[in-house]
């Protein structure tokens, strides 16, 4: 810089003083200016939209879905809280009201009271699409508008993510409920199945059993058949050795009284009686022996009446027939008496044929009437041979019908079992059928019940509500036309600033010759805002009139427009003047381009100031086109009413007022001239 200075250019005459070389830095420094400044403030405007004020209003009405509450509206304000995507603030809905129309918050969400109910009804008989409300006021920035646009569409698909997946979930679990109903449907029918199989198993158990049961009776017939008939042969047996017993008797008798005619025949009567005395002997022996054998027989003969009397007790028509006829046969049986007398009479009978071969040497006189009637004695013997081999007959007959009797009661019991167990499955597998058959009802009802029974335009809503889960409603408090509309305000403001820049730069802010005068400080200040002034007017009207007509821009109100513009207009140019009064005309100049810079950057004409670093933050409510921005605004998007309109207007007339003020003060000092006003270091 100083070689440049030093040579025959242009820029020698800025190496005098401080404030040339200045200059020349400030000269470098502006593209650098525009270009940081402009570049930082708007580096990341999408990425600090965390710092972008929402107010959020959560009205949701929980409800019901399978016996569940659903809390779907705390759920979707707890998310959006902890997301940080925005700067969320939950408040109630008049207060969000209230602050987006004052610009406190750029939009307002509103999560309605129906949106649980919304939820959940995908799986009910009138699906609908869960809404989340949206205020926009665009008189409070076009921009943040849409950003937030953009912003709540992401939110919209996030949330419609989650509420759509409980949608499809509540109907697959429908659709699960039903598959569920159904597999109990299947397992009850593979119950009835196997317990049909069951059924079927004991009804063949049964058949057979009764089959069993049926020959085991027959047996029990044939076996108590052939008792009754050894009995009967028994009995007809004893009935002949009685006979032949009485023969024998009267033979004897017959024999003692012709003893003494057998005399003469002493030898052969001894003989005679000898083998007499052994024939009774031994048919004392075998009578003895068929008595034991009867006695036995009648021991057992308790035990199968009784058998024969629980049958019959029982209903067994055939062991009652069988009873009757085996107490009708014992009834020929003789008693224990007579069979106790025959007993004792062979026993005599013996011991006198003994007696009576020893005397037979004094029975030699009977011998003629013994041998005229040993005939009568053979035939007796014969009758009792007979008896007895009938009675050994029916003996054997009587014990292999025993046999036979008990082998039938053997199967029958058998078969009984069987048969005790056969039912026992049958009555297992009706039960199963009957709890088959009503857990295959109930199931195929509940699963019939789980399977939406929808019409066409149903299906159709049900399918567009879980599609779309969750929409979008818009409302705006004040809506722009478009982006000419949303922009206009900072546009309009740019404008005016370096209108007033350029309308400087051809008037002095405090005229010369009118110090010299004796007008007071305020006429000289007059003398040059006035002009400046007028030709803020005229920019204003031109300026208006061409972007209405020609642009076909349109404002909410048209006058107040009007009034604002000239407002801006006259407090841009007031502000200006005092700087090119306070600092002169080259320096004033920097200065006035240097705060342009910092408000074009830091008033929220395009992004959000929210969305700046923390300096423009820090700066926005200081410079005056911040506020310039905010009235324009609301007089073309907004209303008259909006305390922020009117917030601005005292701001600017404040503004205007106090630079008014300020370079009245400064043309008082202007009146005194030195050496640095006559000769400046810097001048343009």
């Amino acid at each position: 810089m100083l070689s440049l200075t030093s040579t025959g250019t242009e820029l020698r005459r800025f190496r005098r003083g401080l404030l040339p070389k200045a200059a020349i830095a400030a000269l470098i420094l502006i593209p650098l200016l525009y270009g940081a400044l402009y570049l930082w403030a708007f580096w990341d405007p999408t990425g600090r939209l965390d710092r972008l004020p929402v107010a959020l209003v959560n009205s949701d009405v929980s409800a019901t879905r399978d016996g569940v509450t659903v809390h779907a509206g705390d759920d979707v304000t707890e998310k959006l809280l902890q997301s940080g995507d925005l700067k969320w603030v939950q408040v109630d809905p008049a207060t969000a009201e209230a602050g987006v129309k004052a610009g406190d918050y750029y939009f307002a969400v509103t999560i309605p009271a129906s949106f649980s109910s919304d939820v959940v009804s995908a799986g009910g008989d009138d699906p609908t699409s869960a809404r989340i409300n949206v205020t926009y006021n665009d008189a409070n920035s076009f921009l943040a508008s849409t950003l937030g646009k953009s912003a709540m569409t992401q939110v919209r698909d996030a949330v419609a993510e989650s509420i759509g997946q409980q949608q499809v979930d509540q109907v697959l679990v429908g659709l699960g409920s039903a598959r569920d109903g159904f597999a109990q449907a299947s397992d009850g029918a593979i119950t009835l199945a196997t317990a049909s199989g069951q059924l079927a198993s004991g009804a063949h158990q049964v058949a057979d059993g009764a089959s069993t049961a049926a020959t085991g009776a027959t047996s029990l017939a044939s076996g108590a058949a052939s008792l009754a008939k050894g009995a009967s042969t028994l009995a007809s047996g004893a009935t002949t050795l009685d006979s032949g017993a009485a023969t024998l008797a009267t033979g004897a008798g017959q024999l003692a009284g012709g003893a003494h005619d057998a005399a003469d025949s002493a030898a052969t009567l001894a003989s005679k009686t000898a083998e007499v005395a052994a024939g009774v002997h031994q048919t004392n022996t075998s009578v003895t022996a068929l008595a034991g054998s009867l006695n036995t027989f009648a021991s057992g003969l308790p035990g199968l009446v009784g058998y024969l009397q629980t049958r019959a007790a029982a209903g067994d028509s055939d062991a009652t027939a069988q009873l009757t006829t085996l107490m009708a046969n014992m009834s020929k049986l003789p008693t224990t008496e007579k069979t106790t007398a025959m007993l004792s009479g062979l026993s005599t009978l013996d011991t006198g044929a003994s007696q009576l071969a020893a005397g037979a040497g004094a029975l030699s006189t009977g011998l003629g009437t013994l041998s005229a009637k040993s005939a009568d004695l053979a035939a007796g013997a014969t009758s009792l041979t007979s008896g007895t081999s009938k009675v050994a007959t029916g003996a054997s007959q009587l014990a292999a019908g025993t046999a036979t009797l008990s082998a039938g009661a053997s199967d029958l019991s058998t078969g009984v079992q069987t048969l005790s167990s056969g039912a026992a499955q049958v009555a297992d597998g009706t039960d199963k059928v009957t709890g088959g058959a009503q857990t295959l009802g109930t199931s195929l009802a509940a699963g019939t019940t789980a399977i939406p029974d929808d019409s066409s335009t149903v299906r159709t809503q049900r399918a567009a509500t879980i599609s779309d889960p969750v929409v979008l409603s818009n409302e705006h408090m004040t809506a722009a036309q478009g982006f000419g509309e949303g922009f206009a305000p900072f546009f309009l403001s740019l404008a005016l600033f370096v209108g007033s820049l350029i309308t400087w730069l051809l008037l002095r802010p405090v005229p010369t010759r009118a110090l010299a005068g004796p007008a007071s400080n305020l006429r000289v200040a007059l003398a040059g805002y006035l002009p400046a002034a007028a030709i803020g007017v005229l920019q204003v009207a031109v300026m208006l009139t061409v972007i209405h007509v020609g642009l076909g821009l349109t404002m909410a109100s048209a006058w107040g427009t009007v009034a604002l513009t000239l407002l801006v207009a006259a407090t841009f140019i007031a502000l200006q003047q005092m700087l090119l009064a306070l600092l002169g005309g080259a320096a004033g100049k920097v200065a006035i381009l240097a705060v342009l810079m910092l408000q074009l950057a830091s008033s929220g004409g395009t992004y959000p100031v929210e969305t700046t670093p923390l300096f423009f933050r820090a700066i926005h409510p200081l410079l005056p086109m911040s506020y310039a921005v905010t009235g324009l605004r609301h007089t073309i998007t907004g209303d008259l009413g909006a305390a922020a309109l009117w917030q601005s207007v005292l701001v600017l007339v404040g503004v205007l007022i106090a630079s008014l003020a300020v370079t009245v003060w400064r043309t008082g000092q202007l009146r005194t001239w030195t050496m640095a006003r006559l000769h400046p270091a810097l001048s343009l």
